[in-house]
């Protein structure tokens, strides 16, 4: 039976198509991939697409399905007792493997034994035999690197002397024409011939000191001709010399001074311009300071503009130098900015801004010690902080036309980095100008006044529109304050404001003998105007701290700010707005009580409570008392309390009074605070009666008075059940304490022959209770 070869792998052979020779191939059920339904149909319809005519007996095919199923059949079965070979082939063979690795183990553990005994044995002798010629061999590498000292100390030395020969021909031909000399390899010789002469002198001090004399003199004589040359050239903005004369300086270290001279030079014209735009011109001999509003507006529009634009200037130029001075090579390869030839530019310009911020600092001063108002303070300020670098400049020249894009892109990223840099050191260094002591103590200050002038009059808090124009003070007041270092001068103002705030709300607070309707104008002042300002002037003073503009100006400052204001500001001053509104509450509530308690003075040394002695001594009723149960009534006293308590709601009602002449927002006051004043009001007054009146009560009858002691007692229960029915027609609400002492009265044991106190008896009661 011939096999056909697979036309697709992926499933199996297929069976051949011509039915005379038709085959299987078995070979693909040893395939991992192998999938049997898969096979089996494709092979069927081989066998249907094998006759020419599409048509097929039954015979035929179930011949054909016969055949394949028992060459399947055949093919299991084969592989099926080669699995039990193998695995009977195994099962022979793995005991004896097994004790070949193990007696192999055994074995290398042995060899390691044995080869651990030889190390330790032979260890002590090759150390012994060995140490004399390792300490030969150390010996004679010191021996070997001294020699090799030796040779470099004579080479240098070798090297020296032709050196200052060739050295002293150049210096010749120097002084004769500059033209004709390399001055590169010039800088090269005495760099190295310093170096070798620094080498060798550490060897021995006194040697090469004719020679480092002469390098000397060779170094200034190079030092006059290429110093003098690089300021020209950088005068006239010679970038490629100018690179090339800075690179020799940097040679034998001179590029340095040269650069702080360029800048020094470079910045003298903008100097001398803010000298004279920041003084009066009468004489040139002794200048006087202009005034703070008339400096603001120069150093706006003229003088600020003027020191941005020469620092733009000099950085373009001094990254054209950079880069020539680095070959053409991308100076942004470096990490840091003060490294490499890109570190030029940052000291440069850190010079120039210093030379900028002296100079201003030295106009200024004088200017700010005469500011009278912190408006002309602020706006020097900020015309102060708009001097920067442009960062949106256009790309140094000599990187404008180079084919390489990308290094044209990094020298405009480099260069915008180190004007962020200047930007924030010149920054940082002009707000030290400002940032003088005795500026922020004036500008604290003049804040501060700001709006205790405006709480100066007493009756600023009493009118809607006045405290108004206060808070509105005090709100331009924080603006102000946020614009000129918060960190400093803010807890100078909160602490400053406070004071004030809290020394006008002392005015709510009330006075003895105060009038109640001099009270009641104050309450409604503080609820109505006091309160409400305060409150939203807190709201949009918060709003404010947490804008976009105070954000953009203290991005990190606006938490501490905002809580430094809430904590120290805000809050005390609500604590005493609610303090001083109780305060003046209860004053008020106290007018109406008053008189209400006045009607019951006495009722606590009443004869009702007592046995009067005769002349004889013997004790006698008294006649204001009958001890009748069928006559006890309340007393007088009693009536009077309880009569005036009835009027209380029309002792409130009469606050009002006339509408006309009255302080704006009273009518709403009472509208809103007469129902639990009421209810106050009342429990006030009978609280009062309780503890002062009936609880200082001492009831005092021999042992001779029978029944006097509890008539006494009655009386009291009398007086009080009468009260309890009329403050049950004042209020829905029960008074417990009454009713407690109530309780107490009618549950007490009452002894003839003692001294009766009632608080006694009623905490007595009270104890027993708990």
């Amino acid at each position: 039976m011939q096999d056909v070869p697979n036309p697709n792998p992926s499933i199996g052979t297929s069976p051949s198509t011509d039915p005379a020779s038709f085959a299987f191939s078995l070979d693909e059920l040893a395939s991992e991939n192998f999938d049997v339904i898969q096979w089996i149909n494709t092979s069927l319809q081989c066998i249907s697409s094998a006759n020419p005519d599409g048509v097929e007996t039954d015979a035929e095919l179930e011949g054909r399905i016969t055949n394949l199923y028992g060459r399947l059949h055949s093919y299991s079965q084969e592989v099926a007792s080669s699995v039990d070979d193998t695995i009977t082939q195994a099962l022979v063979r793995l005991p004896r493997t097994g004790l070949e690795v193990g007696r192999m183990v055994t074995e290398v553990q042995q060899l390691q034994q044995a080869l651990c005994k030889i190390r330790e044995e032979a260890q002590p002798a090759v150390e012994m035999i060995s140490k004399p010629y390792v300490a030969q061999l150390n010996d004679l590498k010191k021996t070997q690197k001294k020699l090799m000292r030796c040779s470099e100390t004579l080479k240098k030395a070798s090297e020296v002397d032709s050196n200052m020969k060739q050295l002293d021909d150049i210096m010749e031909k120097l002084r004769v024409s500059v033209s004709e000399v390399d001055i590169d390899l010039v800088a090269v010789s005495i760099r190295e011939v310093r170096q070798n002469l620094a080498d060798l002198q550490k060897l021995e001090v006194t040697f090469g000191g004719k020679q480092l004399e002469a390098v000397e003199r060779h170094e200034q004589l190079l030092q006059r001709v290429v110093e003098t040359e690089c300021m020209e050239q950088l005068r006239r903005r010679v970038v490629d010399r100018a690179a090339h004369l800075l690179k020799v300086l940097d040679t034998i270290g001179r590029a340095d001074a040269v650069l702080q001279q360029f800048s020094a030079e470079s910045i003298a014209s903008e100097k001398e311009k803010v000298f004279c735009l920041l003084h009066h011109s009468e004489s040139k001999v002794s200048r006087h300071p202009i005034s703070p509003v008339r400096a603001a507006e120069v150093l706006k529009t003229q003088l600020i503009p003027s020191l941005g634009c020469a620092l733009t200037d000099q950085l373009d130029y001094l990254m054209q130098l950079a880069h020539v001075y680095s070959g053409n090579r991308d100076i942004t390869d470096n990490a840091e900015i003060s490294e490499g030839p890109e570190s030029q530019p940052v000291k440069v310009l850190r010079l120039m801004a210093d030379e900028i911020v002296e100079c201003l600092s030295t106009c200024l001063t004088p200017i700010l010690q005469c500011v009278e108002r912190n408006v002309e303070l602020i706006s020097c300020f900020e015309a102060v902080r708009q001097l920067s670098i442009k960062i949106d400049s256009t790309p140094p020249k000599v990187c404008v036309g180079a084919e390489d894009g990308r290094n044209v892109k990094n020298s405009l990223c480099r260069r915008d980095d180190i004007a962020e840099q200047i930007n924030f050191y010149t920054q940082t260094e002009l707000a030290h100008i400002f940032e003088q002591p005795k500026v922020l103590e004036s500008f604290a200050r003049r804040e501060a006044e700001r709006v205790e002038d405006l709480l100066k009059d007493s009756q600023s808090i009493m009118k809607y529109d006045r405290f108004q124009v206060v808070m509105n003070g005090l709100m331009e007041a924080v603006k102000a304050v946020l614009q000129f270092f918060p960190d400093k001068t803010l807890p100078i103002c909160v602490s400053r404001w406070k004071v004030a705030l809290v020394q006008s709300l002392t005015f709510f607070q009330p006075a003895p003998h105060t009038h109640q309707t001099e009270l009641l104008e104050r309450l409604s002042a503080l609820r109505k105007i006091v309160q409400q300002l305060l409150l939203s002037t807190q709201k949009m003073c918060e709003d404010y701290v947490k804008s976009a503009e105070v954000r953009r100006l203290r991005p990190t400052e606006v938490e501490s700010i905002n809580s430094q204001l809430s904590e120290q500001l805000w809050r005390p001053l609500n604590n005493v707005l609610v303090i001083c509104a109780a305060e003046c509450q209860q004053a008020i509530k106290q007018t109406v009580i008053a008189p209400v308690i006045a009607t019951a003075d006495g009722y606590e040394s009443q004869p009702l409570w007592r046995l009067q002695s005769s002349n004889g001594g013997s004790a006698v009723i008294s006649n204001s008392v009958l001890h009748t149960p069928l006559h006890l009534a309340p007393s007088e006293m009693v009536r009077g309390f309880g009569e005036a308590i009835v009027e209380i709601p029309l002792a409130l009602e009469s606050l009002r009074g006339g509408s006309e002449g009255r302080f704006d927002g009273i009518e709403e006051l009472l509208e809103e605070v007469t129902e639990y004043w009421l209810d106050d009001i009342v429990r006030t007054a009978v609280s009062d009666f309780i503890e002062s009146k009936v609880a200082n009560i001492i009831m005092c009858f021999p042992l001779n008075s029978d029944d006097a002691a509890a008539l006494a007692v009655e009386q009291l229960v009398t007086d009080l059940s009468y009260l309890k029915s009329i403050l049950a027609a004042v209020s829905d609400d029960p008074f417990e304490r009454l009713e407690s002492v109530l309780s107490r009265l009618k549950t007490a044991s009452i002894k003839s022959g003692s001294t009766i106190a009632i608080r006694e008896l009623i905490a007595e009661q009270g104890q027993s209770k708990e």
